[in-house]
């Protein structure tokens, strides 16, 4: 122990004898570890950590698969739920629903977020209130008192933490509701948004109609129950509905995921290649450190040597050294911790908030036990591999050449090979990284660029909700978005405006249909398709051009037949090489007149940008009207620029509307899943590279440099035997190029090989596109150039007289 803490006490002398170099290897070192330990952080909690549920293992999401190519898979429908009940291999079966509305009482009006859950939702996850209560079996029966269970935030937001609210009553959609419970801070569930639970009382039509899906289910195994035991019992409840509910059930089956996997499936291939990424710069970090050390080690050489005539053991001597490597890296290690903390709050600051809210475990990321290991444990292996080969190259000198009065260190032998080594490691993690970067910055801009079917430049959209109580009636909800129409319209800069209930991109409901004297398809044959309810004015606001026929117009009344327009998809495959106008369609399961096609417009996408356009119907407003829809407003210049008169235009018109999701259609488009799964990495990945090009970079500007300064007295002969300043040039860019470009060829057999894992992540590019390749290649060749053209010509200068009186 005395000897350990003498070897500290003159490791800490030496490291302060120098501070420039301590402070230059404690930063490197923190950039690496402290990247890998953020990132850590973001796998720890997403993928490590588990769901903040009781036996997280155990929980499953519930789908009903589909014979559709379009819709793989959908939610249930209530009686579907019913009937899965009845199983013996769930400890419990729960049901959820999405919903919202307008929250009054205790402040001002609020939109938020209320989705409904069955009375045993709570007690499956394994969730206890802090304050109050959860819901009670018989409160999700249709006639049961309407109750609320408010989340954590939402307690905090709006009522200030007041343990007072349970029992309080609040309006919701103008009913009113009874607070029971509070939830606690560490309930996130990042299926739903939520600021308030309420009972699943369904309706009259939900409970008889097996065609209306939209209930999600989570089921708990029971401790002695496998999971293909499981999958085997529900999947036969799962065919005997199939037989007893052919027409609307034909070929669909069930199927379970964890939830786990619901929740963090799509992020976890991305986690992991960030964490590779980080890894690299990491590894580049020591690499650049160990250079760093080599380089110092021969300016102790005497020192060494002098230890070592004393008597002391190259043992005794690598312990010292590696003392010196091991405080180094947890100093670093310790930067790296302040580097992590301001990093993940940096990057849960610039996320949008829905993939926030999608991704809950972003909410609770911290610095915890877990991590003070990992970054512990993180410093002590980067002090082992960087410190290690330094100390075993200086714990051997050559006693008779290195003790001479005089005697010369030299740039040669076994020190020069192993910081070449180093430079084309760097140089070759960096190419990985800088062409991952590449590709997927490419992907990026092709899914940005995608054709989406109209032009999003120059659109603003919001959310417009009226407040229930006052707008029952269709009429009255009809006459106040027209009325709302007219005045956005005669606002300067405004060229259009029209109404859509689901925005582009969103997804949305199905319905199944089949042409109206046509044959009628076999059960589950019928075309699926989303649909929108559309007003008159959207498709030339979007100016989403029209292929035949004619738009909706005033005629399309609640009292006139029932019309629509279908998409160019559904043309082409339900109509292919006939006029599709005129024919009516109609529903798999419901009964009625059929709806008549009065056009044909270009197909929009509707789903995610990375997703083939899937077919869609729209519908009239004035013939399917509701409280709220989604405003889309052409501007001629920069949207949100008119949001606030449009706000007052509308709340001049209703003082009680709730209006939300002010957003342009550009950033619509940029916060979709699609393009946010590709962004993220993209930019992180950005970030990485550009650290790694810069280390590599300083890496092989050090080793030229160090080369040049031992070479000064051949330099200085070769100037006075006559050489000239561009032999020397040549000279010492070859040097450094040469490790540049075998850093290069190893980076680039690397990168072919890696790059493969990226592949789900990529949009239109492939693994190997040559001009990502040619451009980091070239980028990267003019940064080493640039890095060796530095010393190379401070070599150029080099006196000759002063040169040859050097040793």
């Amino acid at each position: 122990m005395l000897r350990l803490l003498h070897d500290l006490r003159y490791a800490v002398r030496t490291l302060l004898k120098k501070p420039g170099f301590t402070l230059i290897a404690v930063m490197t070192l923190a950039l690496g570890i402290g990247g890998s330990t953020a990132i850590f952080t973001v796998v720890n909690a997403a993928l490590l950590r588990g769901l903040p549920y009781k036996s997280p293992d155990r929980l499953y999401h519930l789908w009903e698969s589909t014979p559709q190519r379009e819709f793989s898979q959908r939610e249930f429908s209530y009686p579907d739920y019913q009937d899965y009940q009845q199983n013996q291999a769930l400890e419990g079966l729960a049901a959820y629903t999405g919903g919202g509305g307008i929250l009054t009482g205790r402040g001002e009006p609020e939109r938020v977020f209320a989705p409904s859950a069955s009375a045993n939702f709570f007690s499956v996850l394994g969730v206890d209130p802090i304050l109050g209560r959860t819901f009670q079996p018989g409160e999700d029966k249709p006639g049961a008192p309407r109750t609320l269970v408010l989340t954590y935030g939402m307690w905090q937001r709006r009522f200030g933490g007041d343990p007072g609210i349970v029992g309080q009553a609040l309006t919701l959609n103008g009913d009113s509701y009874t607070v029971i419970g509070v939830l606690p801070a560490s309930f996130q569930f990042a299926l739903r948004n939520a600021d308030l639970w309420r009972p699943y009382q369904p309706t009259e039509a939900q409970l008889t109609r097996r065609f209306m899906h939209g209930t999600n289910l989570i089921g708990r195994l029971k401790r002695e129950v496998s999971v293909a035991q499981a999958q085997t019992e529900l999947s036969l409840i799962a065919k005997r509905i199939e037989q007893e509910h052919n027409q609307s059930h034909a070929g669909t089956g069930l199927k379970l995921i964890p939830l786990q996997e619901q929740v963090v499936g799509q992020v976890k291939p991305i986690l992991i290649v960030l964490l590779a990424a980080v890894g690299f710069v990491l590894l580049i970090a020591c690499a650049n450190v160990a250079s760093l050390l080599l380089t110092r080690s021969l300016a102790r050489q005497k020192e060494v040597a002098i230890r070592s005539a004393l008597g002391a053991s190259r043992w005794r001597v690598i312990r010292q050294l590696l003392t010196e490597s091991l405080l180094l890296s947890v100093a670093g290690g310790v930067a790296g911790l302040l580097v992590a903390y301001w990093g993940i709050h940096g990057l849960v600051a610039v996320l949008p908030d829905a993939q926030v809210n999608a991704l809950p475990f972003l909410k609770s990321l911290r610095i915890d036990t877990s991590i003070l290991l990992f970054s512990f444990g993180l410093s002590l292996l980067t002090g082992v591999i960087f410190g290690l080969a330094p100390a075993l190259q200086s714990s051997r000198p050559d006693l008779n050449e290195v003790l001479k009065e005089g005697g010369r260190n030299t740039a040669g032998g076994t020190g020069h090979r192993l910081r070449s080594a180093f430079v084309v490691t760097e140089i070759a993690l960096a190419v990985v990284l800088l062409v991952g970067a590449g590709l997927m910055m490419k992907s990026l801009l092709r899914l940005l660029q995608s054709d989406i079917g109209f032009n999003p430049q120059n659109v603003l959209t919001m959310t417009v909700v009226l407040p229930g109580a006052k707008y029952t009636e269709a009429n009255k909800q009809i006459d106040f978005f027209a009325q709302l129409k007219e005045r956005v319209q005669s606002l300067p800069g405004v060229a259009g405006a029209g109404t859509v209930d689901n925005l582009p991109l969103n997804g949305g409901n199905t319905t199944r249909f089949y042409v109206d004297g046509d044959p009628i398809p076999p059960p589950g044959q019928a075309v699926e398709a989303n649909f929108r309810v559309v007003d008159e004015s959207y498709f030339p606001t979007l100016g989403v051009p029209l292929i035949a026929g004619r738009l909706f117009d005033e005629r399309d009344k609640a009292d006139a037949p029932g019309v629509v327009i279908i998409g160019k998809s559904v043309a082409d495959r339900v109509f292919a090489g006939r006029d599709p106008i005129g024919r009516g369609i109609k529903y798999a399961s419901i009964e009625g007149p059929p709806d008549r096609i009065v056009g044909v417009i270009a197909d929009v996408k509707i789903a995610g940008l990375d997703e083939a356009t899937k077919p869609v119907l729209y519908y009239p407003f004035r013939q399917v009207p509701s409280p709220g829809t989604n405003l889309v407003v052409r501007t001629t210049g920069d949207p949100t620029a008119l949001a606030a008169a449009i706000r007052n235009q509308t709340r001049t018109l209703e003082p009680e509307v709730a209006l939300f999701n002010v957003k342009a259609m550009e950033q619509v488009i940029s916060d979709s899943p699609a393009a946010f799964m590709r962004r993220f990495p993209a930019l992180l990945i950005s970030v990485f590279a550009g650290v790694a090009l810069l280390l590599a970079s300083l890496g092989i500007y050090g080793v030229v440099s160090y080369s040049v300064s031992q070479q000064t007295h051949y330099i200085g002969v070769r100037m006075a035997l006559g050489a000239q300043a561009s032999d020397i040039l040549k000279m010492v860019l070859r040097q450094g190029l040469t490790l540049a470009l075998a850093g290069m060829a190893v980076g680039l057999a690397a990168a072919l090989a890696l790059t493969r894992l990226l592949r789900t992540l990529l949009f239109e590019v492939q693994t190997t596109d040559a001009t990502t390749f040619a451009v980091v290649l070239s980028a990267l060749f003019v940064v080493a150039l640039l890095a060796c053209y530095l010393p190379a010509r401070r070599a150029t200068r080099v006196d000759p007289l002063v040169a040859l009186r050097y040793e």
